[in-house]
C-alpha cells in the first residue's frame, strides 16, 4: 500500500504493531513519533492509540521475569532517593512559587489600594465640579434674574421718559399758547389804552357833581 492509499484509508492497527515490533526488534525506541516517522502517514492520536494497544498485548504476552533481590533493594533505594529528591525539589518550588504569588499579591493589594486612594480622589473632584457647575448655575440664574429685572426697568424708564416727553411737549405747548395769548391780550391792552387816551375829556355828570356838593340838611 501506498503512502497515498494509507493517508486516503488511514493507519490501521496492524501497521502500527508491525512497525513497532521490528523497531523493537532491532533495539529502537518504540515512541509514537518513532512510529510516526516510520510510516510516514498517520495522526499523532491514531499511532498513540494503536501502540498503547500494542504495549499492552505485549506486556501481557512476556512474562515478567523476577528480579534479584539485590536488584529491587537498589531499586527500591533509588525510587526512595529520587522520590525524596524530587519531594525536595517540588518543596522549592513550591516555596518559591508562594513566595512569587505572595509578592504578586502584596504588589496587586498595593496596585488595589492606589486604585481605591485614586477613585476617592477622583470622586471627590468630581463633587466638588458638580458643587461648581450647581453654583455656576445658579449664579447664571441670579444673573439672568438681574438681567430681566433690569431689561424690565429699563423698559419702564424707557415708557416714563416718553411719556415725561409727551408731557414736556404738551406742556410747551401750553406755554407756547399761553404766550401767544398774553401777547395777543397785551396788544389788546395797548390798543385800548391807544383809545382812551385819544378820546376828549367829557364834563362831569350830574351825579359826580351831587357828589361833590355837599348836603345842606344836615
Amino acid at each position: 500500500m501506498t503512502g497515498a492509499n494509507m493517508s486516503r484509508h488511514g493507519i490501521t492497527q496492524d501497521q502500527v504493531f508491525t512497525t513497532a515490533q521490528k523497531m523493537a526488534d532491532t533495539q529502537q525506541p518504540v515512541t509514537v513519533q518513532a512510529v510516526r516517522a516510520a510510516l510516514g502517514v498517520g495522526s499523532y492520536t491514531t499511532v498513540s492509540q494503536h501502540l498503547r494497544h500494542w504495549r499492552e498485548q505485549r506486556h501481557h504476552a512476556v512474562p515478567a521475569t523476577p528480579l534479584p533481590a539485590e536488584v529491587e533493594a537498589a531499586a527500591a533505594t533509588t525510587v526512595a532517593t529520587l522520590w525524596a529528591a524530587a519531594c525536595e525539589h517540588a518543596q522549592r518550588e513550591t516555596d518559591v512559587i508562594r513566595q512569587t504569588a505572595h509578592a504578586q499579591v502584596n504588589a496587586a493589594q498595593v496596585q488595589t489600594q492606589d486604585a481605591l486612594q485614586e477613585i476617592t480622589r477622583l470622586e471627590q473632584e468630581l463633587y466638588q465640579s458638580a458643587q461648581q457647575r450647581a453654583e455656576q448655575t445658579h449664579q447664571l440664574d441670579a444673573a439672568r434674574q438681574a438681567l430681566n429685572a433690569a431689561d424690565n426697568r429699563w423698559a419702564a424708564d424707557q415708557a416714563t421718559l416718553e411719556q415725561l416727553n409727551r408731557r414736556i411737549a404738551e406742556l410747551k405747548l401750553e406755554l407756547d399758547q399761553a404766550q401767544a395769548l398774553n401777547e395777543h391780550k397785551a396788544e389788546e391792552c395797548g390798543r385800548l389804552r391807544g383809545e382812551l387816551a385819544s378820546r376828549p375829556a367829557s364834563p362831569p355828570t350830574k351825579a359826580r357833581r351831587e357828589e361833590r356838593v355837599p348836603s345842606n340838611s344836615s
